[in-house]
């Protein structure tokens, strides 16, 4: 419970400083690291696969980065997904990579649109594919 709970309340925090600021702290970040480690060791949430898919998460991005250096995508960005890896249940994680790039494209949307900006928060964007990966397993949409 405390571990879906700290994940939700930093994850509000870092969505607000994105929106805000378009940065991601990394002391936030850290904390919240640290938050999953300490309660899913307690709640018994945490699970090796989920660190396995966020080492590989960071060696995508960084050979991304290394391809294409110009690329929009902020190193917050790439910690948090890491990140989420640790939260979610691994055979979770396709569909939640799925929705935060359809997430994402809305936002982009709507940003270019409406607020005529080229850039986007992506951690409001992450936080919503995150909240509906797991409405949609705890409803049956996607069953594991």
């Amino acid at each position: 419970m405390i571990f879906t709970l700290s994940f939700y309340i930093f994850s509000l925090l870092l969505s607000y400083t994105d929106c805000t600021k378009f940065k991601i702290p990394n002391i936030t970040l850290a904390t919240l690291f640290l938050f999953l480690l300490i309660f899913g060791l307690l709640e018994d949430k945490l699970n090796y696969i989920s660190f396995i898919i966020s080492l590989v998460i960071l060696i995508f991005f960084v050979i991304i980065l290394l391809i294409m250096p110009k690329q929009i995508l902020g190193g917050g960005d790439i910690k948090y997904i890491m990140v989420v890896a640790i939260y979610l249940e691994p055979l979770l994680f396709p569909l939640f990579l799925i929705l935060t790039g359809l997430c994402q494209a809305l936002f982009l949307i709507f940003i270019q649109k409406y607020k005529r900006r080229k850039v986007a928060p992506m951690a409001p964007a992450i936080f919503m594919a995150v909240c509906l990966t797991e409405i949609f397993y705890k409803i049956g949409i996607y069953q594991i």
